[in-house]
């Protein structure tokens, strides 16, 4: 399926409400496929129902077209009989990821309009007082632009492959974590995707050493998934895993007392929903933060730049000057 969140979202709103209705999901897929779908996700239908019918569950039908989030939620969903909620949830946390980028893209464009602002800045004046020719001041706004842009995306690429190396290494995650903004919002995420594949796994009855490892996979954390490994350890011996969770600095301290008096209490269905939701709308609030931050951060770097390089270009045209007085 596509990587875009908004096309998600959509996807499994779409799912749930007919699951909801009543539909199977064979013809929750069929009416999906009559509504003009996009190239991918019709595609994904059709490799659904043809796992269907050679008796694969769902989430396997699915194929891996699905994030690991996707694939648990969906297969716990399956489990319990309780398909309808769980598209709902992931239709929930799409549509989250969706609204956080849109504001991050959004908060991205006044810099970037600032940035090429700033190199015409820096090129153009100095070489036109000198009598360079338009030819090669546009040329070398080109070279420069190719620099920049070469730069961006050395840095992008490196900051990605930073970012995918983050669910298996812990250190790395713990770094990332201590960013400023950024690692907030990267925390709740990951809390979030946590409880959502715990709640859903809870309503199924898997488990519980079961629902822990596909928790902690899901989260999508290397230090998420290094307390899990604690967590399935102590689910398997038969022990509670309140005192695991209280005792793990992987998560707040709140949730970790939340869950400890819910395991007690029986409650854990309403508590993780509950956490499900706040880890999602603090995730939500974090990342527009990050789109607000972010970009003024580098909107000051820019603006510095675009500064010295008209500061550069007076320095020189009254150097100019002073010679022609000469």
């Amino acid at each position: 399926m596509t990587a875009n969140a908004a096309h998600k979202h959509l996807f499994y709103s779409e799912m749930a409400k007919l699951l909801e209705a009543g539909f199977d999901i064979r013809k929750a897929a069929a009416v999906l496929l009559d509504t003009q779908l996009p190239v991918q996700q019709a595609s994904l239908l059709k490799h659904l129902n043809k796992g269907l019918e050679a008796g694969e569950l769902i989430a396997t039908a699915f194929g891996k077209s699905i994030s690991d989030i996707e694939r648990a939620i969906i297969g716990a969903g399956e489990r319990g009989g309780k398909l309808a909620p769980a598209f709902q949830h992931l239709a929930d946390y799409f549509g989250m990821l969706a609204s956080a980028r849109r504001e991050v893209v959004k908060g991205m464009i006044y810099p970037v309009i600032v940035l090429h602002l700033g190199v015409f800045i820096g090129i153009v004046p100095a070489a036109l007082m000198k009598g360079v020719a338009m030819a090669e001041i546009l040329g070398s706004l080109v070279v420069t632009l190719l620099i920049v842009y070469a730069a961006a995306f050395c840095i992008f690429m490196g900051i990605r492959a930073l970012l995918n190396r983050a669910p298996g290494n812990p250190g790395i995650d713990r770094l990332i974590n201590r960013v400023p903004w950024i690692g907030k919002a990267r925390r709740n995420l990951a809390m979030a995707r946590f409880c959502k594949v715990y709640h859903s796994c809870v309503l199924a009855g898997i488990s519980m050493s079961e629902t822990a490892q596909l928790a902690s996979e899901a989260s999508q954390s290397g230090v998420i998934r290094e307390a899990g490994v604690k967590l399935v350890k102590a689910a398997k011996a038969g022990n509670a895993l309140g005192p695991q969770f209280m005792a793990d600095a992987a998560f707040p301290k709140a949730f970790a007392r939340s869950y400890s008096t819910g395991e007690e209490a029986g409650t854990l269905d309403k508590d993780l929903a509950r956490w499900s939701k706040l880890f999602q709308d603090d995730a939500e609030s974090g990342a527009k933060q990050v789109a607000v931050m972010v970009p003024k951060l580098l909107y000051f770097l820019i603006l510095g730049f675009v500064a010295w390089k008209i500061t550069g270009f007076y320095g020189d045209y009254y150097s100019t000057l002073e010679q022609i007085g000469e």
